[in-house]
């Protein structure tokens, strides 16, 4: 799994850039064929946001997020991602 964190308009801490890493790697618990992984961290004029694409064998699962701090704006688009994996990886399983 590739994990690719990208910054726009601003710069992240170490425990910042350390939580984006770690919440892509949870995603994995969630579904086992992640091929990539990509986030986009921004900050605008009043607000921080956080968005997470993660591909998976043809598809393609987006979650944005936005908070007044990246640790906030991480942790919300990170379970949007996880609740979809975990439909997804149920959808396929029953079936």
């Amino acid at each position: 799994m590739d994990i690719h964190i990208t910054t726009r308009h601003c710069t992240l801490s170490d425990t910042e850039h350390q939580a984006a890493v770690d919440a892509a790697k949870h995603f994995e618990k969630f579904h086992n064929s992640i091929i990539r992984v990509d986030a986009i961290v921004d900050e605008g004029p009043l607000t921080k946001s956080c968005e997470y694409t993660v591909k998976i064998n043809g598809q393609l699962i987006v979650a944005k997020e936005s908070a007044p701090e990246f640790t906030k704006a991480i942790h919300d688009a990170a379970q949007k991602i996880q609740r979809q994996l975990t439909k997804i990886h149920d959808k396929q399983t029953s079936h």
